[in-house]
């Protein structure tokens, strides 16, 4: 049997602390992973994003090398954001592992009743938990606990764990509709430009700032899980690949086809003289938008849009089923948008794409479909719903 890991998951009052506990002593040999005592570790310990996404990650990464040595994890917790749920259940699949998520669900007059029977310290302010109780959503298999005692929650838990069907087909029926690829599209952080020529993208890395967004972006890649990681070759993509992807022990793909469209024979070339060269259009240029303007032999707008949705089309069938990290530039995110929405924009660039931020789509050969625009890292550490401080 595939080695695996076992979620518990639910709102407060629900046993899961018991049941996990039970179950630990009954799946020997295990370990109890709880993501009260992880966090508690921490200063600060309370309930903001930031430490309930690191313990969530922390408990995981935890259950993962007890796996590597043979233990049954039990990890109970909250766990709210059935997303980061699915992403980390590929992440344990890709280690030869299996992550089996159950939800304990209770009515709210069960958990009412539980949350009164408790010490009155204990005890939760009924309007949060009716709040609570309205907005959490399952994942994985749900149980019921209503009437039911932390040992009779446990032996239903290991019923279920025998009724489950073998990784293989749990993993096939999850991969999504076939030939779709889950791309999620980080751009680089912001560039170390030279103060007075045109810059050689082979060259010009980050700056300071850059820096700091690549690495503020690593906690939200870490929760998309990617299968895959592509970059273009331009040092400043690169770079962010490099920093935001770190620890994931994935390699990084360098694609040419992800470019941004440049006037490579400019490079170097003191910006007055481009100024002069390009006419009109070099503010434009200089600025992040080479749409209009054609020079020379240089990669004209059409086969530069060519190449990059030719990339994703063939992306799509390489890895359908898969999550894909790409990090690349403002010309090919905005041609990619323009497949989606089945509009051209040529020149327009009006929807903002912030350095170090993130766009998501689902890809496959023929079509493409956004799923959100310029969001932040810590946009989708909250995404889709943001957590809650009595949590």
């Amino acid at each position: 049997m595939t080695p695996f890991a076992l979620l518990l998951r639910g709102l407060p009052n629900s046993g899961k602390t018991t049941t996990a506990a039970l179950l630990r002593d009954r799946l020997v040999p295990s370990v109890r992973v709880s993501n009260d005592s992880v966090r508690y570790m921490a200063q600060p310990r309370d309930f903001s994003d930031f430490t309930l996404v690191a313990s969530e990650l922390g408990c995981l990464d935890l259950a993962a090398s007890y796996l590597d040595s043979g233990f049954v994890p039990v990890i109970d917790g909250v766990f709210e954001d059935i997303d980061f749920l699915s992403a980390q259940e590929l992440r344990f699949r890709r280690k030869g592992m299996r992550l089996v998520t159950i939800t304990l669900e209770g009515s709210l007059g069960d958990l009412l009743d539980r949350n009164a029977a408790r010490a009155e310290l204990a005890r939760m302010d009924e309007d949060r938990m009716r709040e609570l109780h309205g907005q959490f959503r399952p994942s994985g298999i749900t149980l019921s606990i209503d009437g039911k005692q932390p040992e009779e929650v446990a032996d239903d838990v290991l019923d279920l764990l025998e009724l489950l069907p073998p990784a293989e087909a749990e993993a096939e029926a999850s991969t999504g509709a076939e030939g779709t690829a889950e791309v999620l599209f980080l751009r680089h952080g912001a560039p170390d430009y030279p103060a007075d020529v045109y810059p050689d993208p082979y060259t010009m890395g980050l700056s300071a700032r850059g820096r700091d967004e690549a690495r503020a972006a690593r906690a939200a890649v870490r929760r998309f899980a990617p299968d895959v990681v592509y970059t273009s070759d331009f040092r400043r993509a690169e770079e962010t690949a490099e920093l935001a992807a770190d620890g994931l022990g994935l390699p990084l793909h360098r694609e040419p086809a992800l470019r941004e469209r440049v006037f490579h024979q400019l490079a170097g070339v003191p910006l007055d003289e481009v100024r002069t060269l390009l006419g009109p259009e070099a503010q434009h240029v200089l600025h992040g938008n080479s749409d209009l303007c054609e020079w020379g032999t240089e990669e004209t707008y059409e086969q530069a849009r060519t190449r990059v949705l030719s990339f994703f089309e063939e992306l799509a069938a390489r890895h359908p089923g898969r999550r894909v990290l790409v990090v690349g530039h403002g010309g090919p995110h905005a041609w990619l948008t323009e497949r989606a929405l089945g509009a051209e924009m040529r020149g327009v660039r009006r929807m903002r794409w912030g350095t170090g931020h993130f766009s998501r789509f689902q890809v496959t050969p023929e079509e493409v479909a956004l799923e959100f625009l310029n969001r932040s890292p810590e946009d989708i550490a909250r995404a889709p719903g943001e957590r809650k401080e009595a949590l």
